[in-house]
């Protein structure tokens, strides 16, 4: 049976550390301080959409799906696919702040 090239579904969860934001949740405010995302689906060409999930800590307090495409996913696909730029793109389409680690000078 020949495999085909045109989906694929990439299952490797990726997180960072954002701003707190506040989310109701359970009937409370909860400050949330991470986002957790993966791909779910990529046609390798135009389109790759996301599973994310904002959590305290471990605990999912909100989640969703966003779809990237045209030039953003021209990008992402110029930058080799690369983790740190689909989290940034989460980020700005989730009005979220990342905290991006510094690099230590050696």
């Amino acid at each position: 049976m020949e495999k085909s090239n045109e989906y694929k579904f990439i299952n490797t969860m990726a997180q960072i550390s954002i701003q707190p934001v506040q989310i109701w949740s359970n009937g409370q405010t909860i400050a949330g301080n991470n986002l957790e995302a993966y791909s779910i689906y990529d046609n390798l060409t135009s389109e790759s959409k996301f599973y994310y999930q904002i959590q305290k800590d471990t605990q999912s307090l909100i989640s969703g799906n966003i779809s990237m495409v045209g030039n953003d996913y021209d990008l992402w696909i110029a930058n080799n696919f690369a983790t740190e730029y689909a989290l940034t793109y989460i980020c700005q389409q989730l009005n979220l702040t990342p905290i991006i680690p510094t690099k230590k000078k050696k």
